[in-house]
């Protein structure tokens, strides 16, 4: 029988699988031509990526909390007959990660600043400059999906509409990806303590703290460290 994955290495897996969404996107925007010979596809390629990579941080930031995520669910269900409450089903990140912000102030991964060693040894992080809310990342996720899927033909100006979105896709693209880059690169992922049966909403000490680091760009490969928060 095959030994459930751990919260810590599944979390790990799926941001190895961001860091290679990020060198996809990267590979794309710097070839000197585009890689599909047509430009507007080239962007609609990488604007999956973005979709791709905040669909990968959203079902990222339930690892650490499952057990409050999965309860908060239910209580959904339980006061809406039309929601199944089965968390293993949700699939839209944006609709995820406003039921996450209601759970835990600390659901998404906190961008870690330079390193200070206290001369006691501690380790000390600065507070990063940029930041992580979930308007933010539910707005390039939305941006995203308007490229992933086809205007309707009969829209009102949808000629217009469509050049203008296809004349800003590029630097839109680059914006963005660079955010993201920011906020994920180094990052800290705090998950909160839960005791069976206890109100999901009901806030409470930070139980686990894991660091990452995704290093070198050149590399899939990504560094993890586990904690106590404090």
């Amino acid at each position: 029988m095959t030994a459930p994955v751990q919260p810590h290495d599944l979390y790990r897996q799926q941001m190895v699988e961001v860091k290679r969404r990020f060198h996809a996107a990267d590979r794309i925007l710097g070839a000197k031509k585009p890689l599909t010979r047509d430009l507007d596809i080239d962007n609609e390629f990488v604007f999956l990526q973005v979709r791709r990579i905040i669909e990968l941080i959203t079902f990222s930031a339930i690892v650490s909390d499952e057990r409050r995520y999965r309860r908060s669910r239910e209580l959904d269900a339980a006061a809406n007959a039309k929601d199944k409450g089965d968390y293993t089903a949700d699939w839209n990140a944006a609709d995820i990660l406003v039921r996450l912000s209601k759970i835990s102030p600390h659901f998404l991964p906190r961008p870690l600043g330079p390193m200070e060693v206290k001369p006691d040894g501690t380790k000390h992080f600065n507070e990063a400059a940029a930041k992580l809310t979930h308007d933010r990342l539910i707005s390039i996720y939305k941006t995203a999906g308007g490229y992933a899927h086809t205007s309707n033909p009969y829209k009102a100006n949808v000629a217009e509409l469509e050049l203008q979105k296809k004349e800003r896709a590029r630097t839109t693209l680059v914006k963005e990806l660079a955010f993201l880059k920011s906020v994920i690169w180094e990052h800290v992922k705090i998950g909160l303590t839960w005791e069976p049966g206890a109100d999901p909403t009901q806030l409470d000490n930070g139980e686990t703290a894991w660091l990452v680091w995704f290093g070198d760009v050149s590399s899939d490969q990504i560094r993890m460290s586990l904690a106590t928060a404090i």
